[in-house]
């Protein structure tokens, strides 16, 4: 048997490696999109897939790029869009922002993270996420997200 994709091989619905990787894969659920020109690949649980199914109005998640002291991502989930957003499904939408700190203070970039302005050069829109991976634990959205 040939298990690798070709005209004369299994797809990935038949291939028993790719069953047997999503059965033990915590992020079974995918879903493909583009941004910024680019494809981002989103992942989630399936904690994450029961609690998407509870909701009534779509979840809305920042992917944020934050430049203070030291370049943080940040995964913010918001319940109205506060950006604009680009739709995955009637039950997700995703935005992806580069921003800068309004100061290098730590004990206030800890606490708030505040927002001087968005970084719109050619450089900062160069850059977009890849990946997006989605859990619900304990009542809390979690994410992470690669450049």
């Amino acid at each position: 048997m040939n298990l690798n994709p070709s005209m004369f091989g299994l797809g990935d619905d038949l291939n028993p490696v790719h069953i047997v990787g999503r059965w033990l894969n915590p992020f079974r659920f995918r879903a493909r999109t583009r941004l910024r020109e680019e494809e981002l690949e989103i992942v989630w649980t399936r904690r994450a897939e029961r609690a998407l199914r509870r909701r009534t109005t779509p979840l809305f998640v920042e992917m944020q790029l934050y430049f203070s002291c030291v370049v943080k991502k940040r995964v913010l989930f918001h319940e109205q869009p506060a950006h604009e957003s680009i739709p995955v499904d009637e039950r997700l939408a995703v935005c992806f922002r580069t921003v800068e700190a309004s100061s290098c203070d730590p004990v206030e970039f800890a606490r708030n993270f505040p927002e001087k302005r968005e970084l719109l050069s050619h450089g900062a829109r160069r850059m977009h996420p890849t990946r997006l991976e989605l859990d619900y634990l304990r009542g809390d959205w979690a994410g992470r997200f690669t450049v």
